[in-house]
């Protein structure tokens, strides 16, 4: 990259380019300088070949799907359920928040979704009983990014598309990270409800009680199975199983609950196309300066320069964490891996790392970005919802934060998490 190019990069950073259109800019000019006009009449093509993949299409279903589910109350019915089960232990609607996260990510693909999806209802009931609004905000923005984590993920959609990756096997592969992650994010919530005598529910509910929140939650607990079900068994394509999502979330609140109106499905709409389209103007734009690195030969230097450094897996995935978790804490985890996946992922498979373990990782490491300051995405906004100050919120996601450092070391170091259920059910990346 020439210097000319790094000096426009820094200047459009400055000025507050959004960082799709950045990414725009840049590749236009580095492929002008490369080759003039010949070239960006290429990229042009190239452009529109990066969204056109049917593939893609499942991301703005999975949007929709969530939004209906929680228009039509569904996820208020998940959030009484799993209250029913463990709201009775000190920190209860802590665990709450938690369990919620966990089960709602099986319906949604984004941590800032289920931020706002679990936040509005978890936040203000917490902070009533009596936990504090920093407390309150830091676990719905700890747990939230265990969402893109457990299947369905926009982001692994993105990442098998850029990177050739199955998707089914991703979808396999971060189901028990993710679980793993949401265990340790209850340890700790447990932890600190003793020592801080949070409040819990008085009497343990009983099995009549349990049994009619089953019964109430089934609607929304079966989404996932849909979804992940139709996959694995080859019932269906990703993009296949996330509209029947959209069908069923749609079906279930508009004639089985009746709490879904007409008039919601605009708004939903509206905020579908709104976030499609700003996913696919990143989407477009990076795929452009992804040909322009490439041909720039970065992604062969980067492997050259690993391989100086290194040859131990190990060595290098500690390298690799370091410096992917200082990217996390700056930008937001769809364009970090639209830019770094096609430049990382070919140098680390090279020196003997799986390429479904490194996926995982990759993407367990820019998850974390986002509750990790000054960017810190879901962070930011579980705090807005909560009406706390920042800096109070960033002290009291620190505990979480350590749990899910200790999470991303146990997949890092013991491949077994990622890889075993899609070898077991015969995927392979």
């Amino acid at each position: 990259m020439t210097f000319l190019i790094f000096v426009l990069i820094v200047l459009v950073l400055a000025i507050g380019v959004p960082l799709g259109y950045l990414l725009g800019i840049v590749s236009l000019a580095g492929l002008w300088e490369m080759g003039g006009w010949p070239f960006l009449r290429i990229i042009a093509t190239r452009f529109h070949s990066s969204v056109e993949e049917f593939l893609l299409i499942a991301i703005p279903f999975f949007i929709l799907a969530a939004v209906l589910m929680n228009k039509s109350g569904l996820t208020d019915r998940l959030i009484r359920f799993i209250n029913l089960l463990i709201g009775h232990y000190p920190g209860g609607l802590s665990h709450v928040n938690i369990g919620g996260s966990i089960l709602f990510a099986g319906m949604t693909g984004a941590a800032v979704t289920d931020t706002v999806a679990i936040g509005n209802i978890m936040i203000p009931a917490m902070k009533r009983e009596g936990y504090t609004a920093e407390f309150s905000a830091a676990v719905t923005a700890a747990s939230s990014i265990v969402g893109p984590i457990i299947p369905p993920s926009i982001t692994m959609i993105v990442y098998a598309y850029i990177t050739g990756l199955s998707v089914g096997s991703l979808f396999l592969g971060g189901f028990l990270p993710g679980l793993l992650m949401g265990f340790l994010l209850l340890l700790v919530s447990a932890i600190i409800s003793i020592r801080r005598r949070f409040p819990r529910r008085e009497k343990r509910a009983k099995w009549r009680e349990i049994s009619k929140g089953a019964r109430d939650a089934f609607l929304a607990l079966i989404i996932p199975i849909i979804i992940l079900g139709s996959i694995v068994t080859g019932l269906a394509t990703v993009t296949e199983s996330a509209a029947v999502a959209v069908g069923y979330a749609f079906f279930v609140g508009k004639y089985v609950l009746r709490t879904l109106r007409l008039r919601d499905l605009l708004p939903a709409a509206l905020y579908t196309a709104k976030l499609t389209g700003v996913i696919f103007l990143l989407l477009a734009t990076a795929h452009g300066f992804g040909w322009y690195v490439t041909r720039l030969g970065v992604p062969a230097k980067v492997s050259q320069l690993i391989l100086t450094i290194s040859s131990n897996p190990l060595v290098i995935l500690v390298m690799v964490n370091f410096f992917l978790l200082m990217v996390g804490m700056l930008m937001d985890i769809l364009p970090a891996v639209l830019i770094l996946a096609p430049v990382l992922a070919p140098a680390v498979v090279q020196i003997g790392v799986d390429p479904l373990h490194f996926a995982m990782v990759m993407l367990v490491n820019l998850n974390i970005g986002m509750i990790t300051p000054p960017y810190g995405m879901t962070l930011l906004t579980s705090a807005r919802i909560a009406n706390c100050p920042y800096d109070g919120t960033i002290r009291a996601v620190m505990p979480f934060l350590v749990a899910e450092l200790v999470s991303l070391g146990i997949i890092t170091y013991i491949p077994w998490f990622v890889l075993v259920l899609p070898r077991t059910l015969g995927f392979s990346g």
